[in-house]
């Protein structure tokens, strides 16, 4: 196993002895393995556990367990205690997307505290086929099923040539004790029905079929470098501007000269995936329209004028407006918003839906970030608050801060989006129509 290792880490160049390497470490089997294969080839490494506090005692007796082995293996060890599902219900997403977000960007705050190259985590190779299936059922397209890449950025995953087996085999074999997570046998996680259900299922029917997705996996990686190589060509072709700079431009002349629309949003998708865009029908139409038509991600703005399509990066220091008439139903970019009118006055108790008496709005209505100087009259109150005011008694984070919507009416604010709504346009027993606006969010799956 430890001339594997060697052999695997050397054949990909991921990284060299002298590297500082953070060592992500759960106190599991596979993680547990790496720590003494890397101590057996000499590696400077140190290890950094994170306790999400999802198992009660349990979490913390891993956590103890990390603490322990740093000592025998005499190597610096920093662990962190995380509220992670207060975090998952705030943030609205799942437990395992708020722990992986903690995760990741703890780790990157301590590489860089430590003053180390690389983060090594112990994803192995049943990890890999896991994740394929996982991205099949999502429906991620080609990129998606390539499997786990043993070096992205800063994160290095060494074990991707090692079998789980193989793992608990060299676990056995040098008496090393590990911690077993319980939550790997609850079923009601995906990649857990994977493992239990799916795969051995498969097994059934292909004894081998782990060594066949990973072949599979290896000639889609082939097969994605060709069409890397075509989008490629006919970006140079097609498209203007190089990845440091502002602007780009796309000649639609280009594109209605590709065999048909398939192609057309294919390549049109590749072009604009980089800067936040992928509602490309939406695009495509709006190349029949009347020039000006615009579309914003969260990075950029697409511009449609004559034959040419313009993509510009949102300027910070300008808060971005945009215009929503009376007859709107939906807005994608920047914000995903649906709108609706409705006779019914019951009131609706939930901060992504905001409900306003029509007859006091003067359309259009507008959208845009906060500035210094904003002021509203927060609802139950008879006076008005600086915005600036609000955020420190709601505890807003400076990101949420920096990422907070205002939807206006008449130059006033009427909805301090996901958060309050402002009196004066509040509805009444005296309102005739209510207007309300939904703020849509993703789905997580």
């Amino acid at each position: 196993m430890k001339e594997k290792l060697d052999k695997y880490i050397k054949q990909h160049s991921l990284f060299k002895k002298e590297d500082k390497l953070l060592l992500a470490i759960s106190g599991g089997a596979d993680s547990v393995a790496l720590a003494y294969l890397l101590e057996a080839l000499k590696y400077n490494f140190c290890l950094g556990h994170c306790n999400f506090g999802l198992r009660g005692k349990e979490s913390d007796n891993d956590e103890v367990f990390v603490k322990n082995l740093a000592k025998k293996l005499n190597v610096e060890c920093v662990t962190k205690n995380f509220d992670t599902q207060n975090i998952s219900t705030k943030n609205k997403v799942s437990i395992q997307m708020a722990a992986r977000d903690l995760r990741y960007q703890w780790f990157e705050e301590l590489r860089l505290k430590l003053d180390c190259n690389f983060i090594v985590t112990a994803h192995h190779r049943d990890d890999d086929i896991e994740t394929f299936f996982i991205n099949l059922l999502r429906g991620t397209g080609i990129k998606g099923m390539l499997g786990i890449h043993p070096k992205k950025g800063n994160v290095i995953r060494p074990l991707l040539f090692a079998r789980k087996n193989e793992i608990y085999d060299f676990l056995k074999e040098n008496k090393i004790e590990y911690r077993e997570d319980s939550s790997n046998k609850e079923e009601k996680y995906i990649r857990n029905k994977i493992r239990l259900q799916l795969i051995p299922l498969l097994e059934d029917i292909n004894p081998s079929i782990k060594e066949t997705i990973t072949k599979e996996m290896g000639y889609l990686n082939d097969v994605f470098r060709i069409y890397e190589d075509q989008i490629e060509g006919k970006r140079k072709l097609f498209m203007a501007g190089d990845n440091g700079d502002d602007l780009h431009t796309i000649r639609i002349s280009s594109l209605r000269g590709l065999k048909d629309m398939n192609e057309v949003k294919i390549y049109l998708y590749e072009f604009l995936k980089p800067f936040g865009f992928s509602d490309v029908n939406a695009i495509i139409k709006g190349f029949s329209s009347q020039s000006g038509k615009k579309f914003f991600s969260k990075t950029h703005q697409l511009l449609i004028d004559r034959e040419l399509v313009f993509i510009t990066k949102i300027n910070q220091e300008i808060s971005l407006e945009c215009e929503i008439e009376d007859t709107a139903e939906e807005m994608i970019y920047p914000v995903k918003m649906g709108f609706s009118k409705s006779d019914d006055k019951t009131i609706i108790n939930d901060s992504d839906i905001a409900q306003f008496d029509f007859d006091k709005l003067k359309f259009p209505l507008i959208l845009r970030k906060w500035k210094n100087g904003d002021k509203f009259m927060p609802l139950g109150m008879k006076q008005f608050k600086k915005l600036s005011d609000f955020f420190i008694d709601e505890k807003f984070t400076l990101i949420e801060k920096q990422q907070q919507w205002l939807l206006c009416s008449g130059g006033d604010i009427m909805w301090v989006i996901g958060s309050r709504i402002d009196e004066r346009f509040k509805i009444s027993e005296n309102t005739k129509k209510v207007y309300i606006v939904q703020l849509l969010k993703e789905s997580n799956v």
